[in-house]
């Protein structure tokens, strides 16, 4: 290897390890399971390794191969050449590979590239100086790139060149025969020279145009992410990426966490009372990308969610928009129409030309369940039920409701996990009223419509989405998103450009060539 590439690949060699030692701050302590892991297969590198091919043939066809080349060959022989024009690509027989390997890294491997360069080359001699122009040939080269991918100082995921290298093939120089004449002996060790430093002619323009690009398209990612509200989603690592035969594995930790609040009944840090459980990553699922998700990451989430008193409720005249909700909870209505005084007569008689306001919190954080085809969260909350009268306000009901909630209709869309949270069943508990005729069977009816006129409503809306890190940025075109045992899963393949079926959204920043437009 040339002096200047051992450097090059040492300096390279050096920065990683440093990333990786600054990155071993990140990682959360030995024995912490997973909150989700994220994986890309082998599918997916073939797209990316598609997408490279597409790449090269692009800058290759406008001509994008720049190189000015010095070698001392000996002594009394010194050689320079610069690249003036690319004239001829054999695109036909150019092959791109991209593999995971284990312990190793991402090794792209750009298969028999058949280039001829016209060039500028000076060769110096002790018989004199040679100067002119003369086609180069490079025959059925391979271009290997070996990657990996680590964590700045600032905790955001990046994937850099280690080393590139070319292997096999042949380059020479096509010099009239008089400057082959000219250059006697020394002619063969130019070409040898020549073959030696392939890669001092290659690396530099492949580098420019295609680490950029691998950079961006593949797990360029925070390590955490703003989801709604002031809530946050951390996606830090459990240990570095898992390079593996076929796939490229990450551990999360998974965990929601919410802007710190002060207050006695509410946690003011960032601890969770339960720990993560143990996640299966189970097998690959076929599909370019597998998010698995255990029921820590979603239940972290509702438990912020509760600090923010997002599950408490207060039913009334003034809290909802809602004209047929507030002709519900009269006290007083006529003898054709429902209302509450209607519903408990003795309601009415004890409390005329009132208006019930119900208010409602929870009375511990929200718990998960995932089984097969569904998602449940069981919130337990306490209900106090008052009547609002003209000059005063006085509390007629206490009990308790443990509710089922659904999540229905879950999607996920561009690293988004959507969907409605809905409540499916409820019990009514430790009823106490200083009504008559009130109990546990009677409210039933009077929060069954409450469900439906407005909490089912409110409930739908709440989870406004969970943002998992954007580790293969192209195009979505299929998606499956299951419920499992202890576990959702998410298997995505994508596409982009003519290798879409159909069309897809834009790029978030509504400009599809943007990778395109990056320059070394």
């Amino acid at each position: 290897m040339p002096d200047c590439c051992f450097y090059v690949t040492l300096l390279l060699c050096l920065g990683t390890v440093r990333s990786q030692s600054i990155a071993n701050g990140f990682f959360a302590e030995a024995g912490t399971n997973p909150g989700f892991y994220t994986r890309i297969n082998q599918k997916g590198l073939d797209l990316m390794a598609d997408y490279l091919k597409d790449r090269v043939i692009r800058f290759l066809h406008a001509g994008d191969l720049s190189f000015n080349v010095t070698s001392t060959i000996s002594p009394e022989t010194k050689m320079s050449l610069r690249a003036e024009k690319l004239e001829e690509f054999e695109e036909k027989t150019f092959e791109s590979r991209l593999e995971s390997q284990a312990g190793k890294g991402l090794l792209w491997t750009g298969k028999n590239l058949n280039l001829t360069v016209q060039t500028t080359f000076t060769i110096e001699t002790a018989a004199g100086e040679l100067l002119g122009t003369a086609p180069m040939l490079i025959e059925n080269a391979d271009v290997e790139f070996l990657l990996w991918t680590g964590l700045n100082s600032d905790g955001h995921l990046k994937t850099d060149l280690v080393t590139c290298k070319v292997s096999g093939g042949s380059g020479s120089l096509q010099l009239a025969s008089t400057d082959i004449a000219q250059l006697g002996e020394d002619w063969g060790v130019v070409q040898e020279n020549l073959n030696q430093n392939l890669d001092q002619v290659l690396c530099p323009t492949f580098h420019a145009e295609l680490v950029p690009v691998i950079s961006n398209r593949l797990l360029n990612t925070p390590l955490s992410a703003s989801l709604f509200d002031q809530f946050f989603m951390n996606y830090g690592l459990l240990a570095p990426v898992q390079f593996e035969d076929g796939e490229i594995m990450m551990k999360h930790r998974g965990n929601a966490f919410g802007i710190l609040r002060q207050g006695r009944t509410r946690l003011n840090d960032f601890r969770l009372p339960f720990r993560a459980g143990p996640l299966d990553p189970q097998t690959d699922s076929g599909r370019m990308v597998d998010i698995v998700i255990g029921n820590y990451t979603l239940s972290s989430l509702l438990f912020w969610m509760d600090q923010y008193r997002k599950f408490d409720y207060e039913i009334s005249k003034t809290a909802q928009n809602n004209s047929a909700l507030a002709g519900y909870l009269r006290t007083d209505c006529g003898k054709d129409d429902i209302c509450a005084g209607t519903i408990f007569p003795a309601l009415k008689e004890r409390f005329p030309n009132g208006m019930v306001v119900i208010k409602s919190h929870t009375s511990s954080y929200p718990k998960v369940v995932i089984t097969e085809g569904k998602a449940r969260v069981f919130v337990e909350t306490k209900i106090d039920a008052y009547v609002q009268q003209t000059e005063r306000t006085r509390r007629f009901l206490q009990c308790n409701m443990a509710a089922e909630v659904k999540y229905d209709e879950p999607k996920f869309q561009d690293y988004v996990f959507k969907s409605k949270l809905r409540i499916d069943k409820f019990k009514l508990t430790d009823v106490t009223s200083s009504v008559d005729g009130i109990d546990a069977n009677s409210l039933e009816f009077l929060v069954n419509a409450l469900i439906e006129l407005v909490l089912n409503d409110e409930m739908a809306e709440k989870m406004k989405g969970i943002a998992f890190p954007i580790i293969f940025d192209f195009d979505q075109q299929s998606v499956d998103v299951s419920f499992e045992k202890d576990r959702l899963r998410i298997s995505v393949d994508y596409c982009y450009g003519t290798k879409c079926q159909v069309k897809t959204e834009e790029s978030r920043d509504g400009n599809v060539d943007y990778y395109d437009q990056v320059t070394g």
